[in-house]
């Protein structure tokens, strides 16, 4: 009968063991390489992807500006409105006048 003192009983399991071990670090390593190639891919997909993506819509943006664009009173008008800047802070219909303002409690958004 085999007893734990004998070595015949626990050289086995424990060579066993240790080759298990081995494979699941080489495993591990391989998995764990694996992995930062595909990081490294994809950063550089995604990079090369949001790059093209901002080109094609910075194009779409200055194209217009480029080829001549709107003229500046053109685009004052559309910041400033009619009256320009020296009538842009000027009360505007709709504004609140001041004074007292009636409170009849919550105030719902129209539908």
């Amino acid at each position: 009968m085999n007893t734990v003192d004998d070595a015949s009983t626990y050289r086995p399991v424990l060579a066993l063991s240790n080759e298990r071990d081995a494979a699941a670090a080489r495993l591990i390593a391989a998995e764990r390489a694996a992995f930062a190639r595909g990081y490294t891919a994809g950063a550089r997909i995604g990079y090369e992807r949001a790059e093209a993506d901002m080109a094609a819509r910075w194009n779409r943006i200055a194209a217009p500006i480029a080829r001549g664009g709107p003229q500046h009173a053109e685009l004052e008008l559309r910041r400033w409105g009619t009256g320009g800047r020296a009538s842009f802070g000027d009360p505007q219909p709709g504004d609140h006048r001041g004074g007292p303002v009636r409170w009849d409690g919550i105030v719902r958004a129209a539908a």
